[in-house]
């Protein structure tokens, strides 16, 4: 077989394979939003972004609700509530007792990255073996997730 014959096959099959494989659920719009950002205005596509931005790996600190919510009130943050979220950490996911990569965001929470940092920590709240708990992990996207602008009530 003529070797650009074989490498059209190739890029091909290739292509199919991708075509093929399931897509990563997309985030849902967050059925509640407690914004802590003054007077900006919380900005949702921020939040899935950094949400998304995770390392795959849990930090040892197992904070409580108050602690979560001390940290985002102590700056500005976003607390976004899902209805069972899918995020594809796969690791994460294991460890939570998921069998499918995909561990259940149920509350995210993110306070403001401070100027310079090239990584943040966040908070989930995910289901765990049946329960939930708050895990932290840590986040690349280092956006803002309070924007200037009027907030919506």
């Amino acid at each position: 077989m003529p070797f650009r014959l074989r490498g059209a096959l190739a890029g091909a099959s290739l292509a199919l394979v991708v075509a093929c494989a399931p897509e990563a659920p997309r985030i849902a719009h967050a059925t509640h939003v407690e914004s802590f950002c003054g007077s900006k205005e919380a900005r949702m596509t921020a939040v899935d972004s950094v949400m998304t931005s995770t390392n795959d790996v849990m930090l040892d600190d197992r904070p409580t609700e108050r602690d979560v919510r001390n940290a985002v009130r102590g700056g500005e943050g976003v607390v976004a509530t899902f209805a069972d979220q899918p995020l594809g950490i796969a690791k994460t996911a294991a460890a939570l007792g998921e069998t499918d990569g995909y561990a259940r965001v149920r509350e995210v929470a993110i306070a403001i990255a401070p100027e310079g940092a090239q990584s943040r920590h966040i908070y989930l709240r995910v289901r765990d073996h049946g329960g939930e708990r708050w895990i932290v992990m840590n986040a690349y996207d280092v956006q803002n997730v309070c924007v200037e602008g009027k907030r919506q009530n």
